[in-house]
């Protein structure tokens, strides 16, 4: 099987690489890039200078760390013995919850847009089928059109909760019709809630494990690396009941037989530690937003307001070009943005990150106004413009 390459993780490359610009990029960060705090360098310190039992579910005391934090947050229980897995990052999560319960042939529904989950579900031998969200409701998912594209081949419903790239987060009554529908179908239901931490306005998250009064086959995968700034250390971990933890549980083994200890610690000490380290970060992340969609507004760019996550994804048909072609143009005056076909959604739109400081926003919104008017609203721009094929 051909698989194509990550598209954030191209598109990263390809700016590196790029020829000179003719204007300096503006360094766009997604999540929080942060020094850990002395209290996880000094765990992970520790746990270095020691030996430790191999346990392929990963450590118990950081099992028990989440449960405590998923009940004292949500209210939610949880068996940190039978129900939870620790794995390198959300993505490896994913990956082996996929492959350890579809087989060659099924179909996965996924709303969209929504993140690269393609090429996990093709490594699994299982198809995947996209189902528009409306972007006229803020990207809100459709269950009746999910239902609708329900086939005898259907295994799975696969949901990003909140949503990358939109922001949109699905309200309780939203979860509720699409867990109802998954149970009528007998479907296993995927999320990915790796921004639970990152829900600014709306409805507020909801996570699907609190609603398994309503269907029980679910599988919840979710990341440090967002809500702990822990990109570094790659630890995640996957929420299911029993009986589908336990195959994910041998196909990991499998995979990768266990995460590092001294990773573990450190991921124990990130949860349990002070938080205000990483709380001042999330406290801007609202007002920095608001500083990118009023510089798209004012270059004439229309974009539905996300209720969560570090994203805008922005309709730029008004610049003329679209997919690698629209990448290319941005990329070209200092702005890397993901097109929208790269998450299943329209071409005419890119994916925004908006983690940055309050000036670079402020100029990727003066950039983005002169190309507009470089357009001159239609298929032109500007001659300065390298583009080329």
């Amino acid at each position: 099987m051909k698989l194509e390459r990550l598209p954030a993780l191209e598109l990263a490359d390809r700016a590196r690489t790029a020829p000179p610009h003719h204007v300096a990029m503006i360094p766009f960060r997604g999540v929080p890039m942060l020094p850990m705090p002395e209290h996880v360098v000094e765990a992970a310190r520790t746990a270095a200078g020691e030996v430790f039992p191999r346990n392929s579910r990963g450590s118990e005391e950081l099992r028990q760390a989440i449960a405590s934090r998923l009940e004292a947050t949500y209210g939610l229980a949880v068996d940190p013995g039978r129900e939870l897995l620790i794995t390198h990052g959300a993505q490896h999560g994913m990956s082996v919850a996929l492959r350890a319960l579809l087989s060659p042939g099924d179909d996965v529904l996924i709303p969209a847009p929504s993140y690269f989950f393609d090429g996990m579900i093709r490594l699994a031998g299982a198809r995947p089928v996209y189902v528009p969200s409306d972007e006229s409701r803020g990207w809100d998912h459709v269950p009746a059109a999910v239902e609708a594209a329900i086939t005898p081949a259907t295994r799975a419903l696969l949901i990003c909760n909140p949503n990358n790239p939109t922001g949109h987060v699905p309200s309780r009554e939203r979860l509720c019709r699409l867990l109802d529908i998954a149970a009528r179908h007998g479907l296993i239901v995927f999320s990915d809630e790796s921004y639970e931490r990152y829900v600014w306005d709306g409805p507020g998250y909801v996570p699907q494990m609190l609603l398994r009064d309503h269907h029980p086959d679910l599988v919840t995968v979710t990341s440090l690396s967002k809500n702990y700034a822990f990109t570094s250390w790659r630890v995640g971990y996957v929420h299911a009941p029993a009986h589908l933890l336990r195959p994910i549980h041998h196909a990991f083994e499998w995979d990768a037989i266990n995460v590092g200890d001294v990773a573990q610690a450190a991921a124990h000490a990130v949860m349990t530690g002070p938080q205000h380290w990483i709380e001042q970060e999330f406290a801007t992340m609202r007002a920095r937003r608001d500083i990118l969609r009023d510089g798209l507004e004012s270059a004439g760019l229309a974009s539905v307001r996300p209720d969560a996550g570090v994203f805008v994804f922005v309709d730029c048909a008004p610049l003329g070009f679209r997919g690698r072609r629209l990448e290319r143009l941005l990329l070209d005056h200092g702005m890397t943005a993901i097109a929208g076909d790269a998450f299943a959604g329209p071409d005419t739109h890119v994916r925004m990150v908006y983690g940055g400081s309050a000036a670079d926003l402020e100029e990727v919104g003066r950039r983005l106004g002169e190309l507009r008017r470089g357009s001159g609203g239609g298929g032109g721009v500007a001659p300065r413009l390298s583009v080329a094929e």
